[in-house]
């Protein structure tokens, strides 16, 4: 029985663009793990597998359920230690600081730019859920957000911190992609899926290791739908 991933749907279930969700994905290809993904929107938690938490990703192993891509993450190299996603105690601690980074850096820059795109794909019952979560927790209409100026700027400099590394190796895991690239990857898989046109531009080291992070698992984040 393969795994399953419950996974955030827009109104085109094909359109999946949630970082966490992604994160997950590239892990579970890295583990060479067959999953099956069960797209859910954002209103109606009856149907996600613990609605009281009424979040995504969650991992379905059997018996096993799994919350909170960081958790999946540090559970799939226990319960599958081949291929690990962080063999050291070291790559473990450069992954929190590159989520801690998105959180501080990436995320507050690039999610006024994305919430009023999101809130068109998203389904129609999902659409008042959506604009009043975001609402309340931005403090700020999607209109609001939209119109803020410089998130494109602020989004290409808080980019400038992964340079120096990508300008001397080929992945965050150095020579092979590990836990860090499929962190980071992730949350740049929002974007991508969420708009048909690229908003920001990345740096040139950035931009050259993600399209190799796109070519990973034979093309698997290249050929995922984007909005049309």
């Amino acid at each position: 029985m393969s795994l399953k991933l419950y996974d955030l749907a827009l109104s085109d279930p094909d359109l999946r663009p949630s970082p966490f969700c992604w994160m997950v994905k590239f892990a579970l290809l890295h583990k060479e793990l067959e999953f099956e993904t069960i797209p859910v929107g954002f209103a109606d938690k009856s149907v996600y597998p613990d609605p009281d938490y009424g979040r995504v990703p969650v991992i379905v192993d059997g018996d096993e359920t799994v919350k909170d891509s960081a958790a999946i993450l540090a559970w799939l190299d226990k319960a599958y230690p081949e291929n690990p996603l962080a063999a050291t105690e070291g790559e473990a601690a450069a992954a929190e600081f590159y989520r801690a980074w998105l959180f501080a850096s990436f995320f507050p820059a690039v999610s006024p730019m994305l919430a009023g795109r999101i809130h068109a794909l998203a389904a129609e019952e999902d659409k008042d859920y959506f604009r009043a979560s975001r609402e309340e927790r931005f403090g700020k209409t999607l209109e609001e957000l939209a119109a803020l100026p410089d998130q494109k700027k602020k989004t290409e400099e808080s980019l400038l911190v992964l340079s120096g590394p990508l300008g001397r190796y080929r992945f965050l895991g150095g020579s092979r992609p590990n836990v860090c690239d499929y962190t980071v990857m992730g949350a740049f898989m929002w974007p991508r899926l969420s708009s048909a046109e690229d908003i920001y531009e990345a740096p040139q080291p950035v931009a050259a290791w993600m399209e190799r992070m796109l070519d990973l698992f034979d093309g698997y984040a290249r050929k995922a739908k984007r909005p049309s």
